[in-house]
């Protein structure tokens, strides 16, 4: 079996930190937001995953592109389209820990040089993240899908 997944995620940056979402129970990190409705535009999407996840108004500042992934779960072949956009959460800070919404969620801050160690996926966001951090503004495109 197949599945596809549309995703909106946010990359929210403080002080050369960067929010993480883990699912407990789970070795790896991602990026906050989730998957975009049918009908429902990418920045909808993303606001109201923040919401549901955190109870907190997310600032969309642009759109810094898109990875694709592909991964295996449970014998069945999923497919992702994240698209990526920077965002703000205003009213947080590195000292006061962000409260999840779902219990199946936590979030964290990292520092940008622990996104290996986090084992944030899908695994191109952490040279995109890194490189942006350093100061490139390239559009984001990576893709974890060899050429079929």
């Amino acid at each position: 079996m197949r599945k596809f997944h549309l995703i909106a995620r946010a990359v929210i940056l403080n002080d050369n930190h960067i929010l993480l979402a883990h699912q407990k129970g789970m070795s790896n990190t991602f990026l906050p937001g989730g998957h975009i409705n049918i009908g429902e535009s990418a920045v909808t999407a993303l606001k109201r995953e923040i919401y549901e996840e955190l109870g907190l108004e997310l600032d969309v500042e642009g759109y810094l592109g898109a990875v694709e992934a592909d991964w295996e779960d449970g014998g069945a072949e999923q497919f992702e389209i994240n698209h990526i956009f920077k965002a703000g959460i205003k009213g947080t800070s590195l000292s006061s820990p962000l409260k999840s919404q779902e219990d199946h969620l936590e979030f964290l801050w990292s520092s940008i040089d622990d996104l290996y160690a986090n084992n944030l996926l899908p695994h191109p966001l952490k040279k995109l993240i890194m490189n942006y951090a350093a100061g490139d503004r390239s559009i984001w495109w990576e893709s974890t899908l060899v050429d079929r």
